[in-house]
């Protein structure tokens, strides 16, 4: 991993540790995807930072629905024009890969498995593109 800062540093070890960690609330779960948004281009793990994130969502028993509402409604209504500005294009791109993975707009593989939902590869399709989560 590459960083460049003493702030970057700590940046990552409280990141690290709190993946180990519940996201209880949407604003601590926010707070640090900004964070690993608005340092993209200094780490060359970012793709895998982000993964790691949203599987600990996952790990807390958030379910799609919840995700699918920070992904697409509480990201959207906090991010400040400065952030939109910050942020490297590269890391909203990434961020709408993952999108695409909590609706199913992508290969199977690619979805995002969550413990409580349909095991059986058609069920999941089905159960993802069909919206039933959302029920």
């Amino acid at each position: 991993m590459f960083i460049r800062s003493v702030s970057n540093v700590t940046f990552f070890v409280e990141l690290f540790v709190n993946m180990y960690c519940d996201f209880i609330d949407e604003k601590k779960a926010f707070a640090d995807l900004k964070k690993i948004m608005r340092l993209w281009d200094i780490n060359d793990n970012s793709q895998r930072l982000m993964d790691l994130f949203f599987e600990q969502l996952v790990r807390s028993k958030w379910d799609r629905h919840r995700i699918y509402n920070f992904a697409f409604v509480y990201i959207k209504d906090n991010l400040s024009d400065t952030d939109y500005d910050d942020i490297p294009e590269a890391a909203f791109d990434y961020l709408a890969d993952i999108e695409s993975s909590i609706i199913g707009y992508c290969s199977y593989d690619s979805f995002l498995k969550i413990p409580d939902e349909p095991h059986n590869k058609n069920e999941l399709i089905a159960y993802v593109r069909g919206q039933k989560w959302k029920n």
